[in-house]
């Protein structure tokens, strides 16, 4: 095994998270809440072309690596890419940080459509592209949220 590869296998296990025996999507969505509470976004700007670079190279990541399975356990960027989008426009107060975490975590695990038919594109689209629109249906729920309280 490279260094590429090791290097590729931090990226996409966010610092070896994905190898955790039980749950390690949800540690990984843990990690992203935690991470984008501590180091919020100035800007919505800032942060839309952050996350869209952030899924770009984490979909080239996972296509290098180049893995038999289908969605392997074992990546969880995508949980935390999902995280990204699921706060982009929000402040990073502990109330939005913890309810976009429960709302992205029941949109990623119940999959409702369309996010079940994402699964079914190829390679690290697939593998991105449900916690993508996960993350797009809890942003929605956050802000409906806000317009009821």
């Amino acid at each position: 095994m490279g260094i590429k590869h090791k290097i590729l296998l931090f990226f996409v296990t966010c610092g070896f998270i994905g190898y955790l025996p039980r749950a390690p999507g949800t540690f990984a969505s843990l990690f992203g809440a935690a991470l984008l509470y501590v180091f919020p976004f100035s800007s919505l700007s800032g942060n839309i072309i952050f996350v869209v670079s952030f899924i770009f190279v984490s979909i080239v990541s996972i296509n290098w690596l180049k893995s038999e399975a289908k969605d392997p356990g074992y990546i969880v960027i995508d949980e935390l890419a999902g995280m990204c989008v699921t706060m982009a426009g929000h402040k990073p107060t502990i109330l939005n940080v913890v309810a976009g975490f429960v709302f992205f975590r029941i949109f990623d695990i119940v999959k409702p459509f369309p996010i079940s038919k994402a699964e079914s594109l190829k390679e690290g689209y697939g593998v991105m592209a449900d916690d993508v629109i996960a993350g797009i249906f809890a942003n929605l729920a956050l802000v409906a949220v806000g317009r009821i309280t």
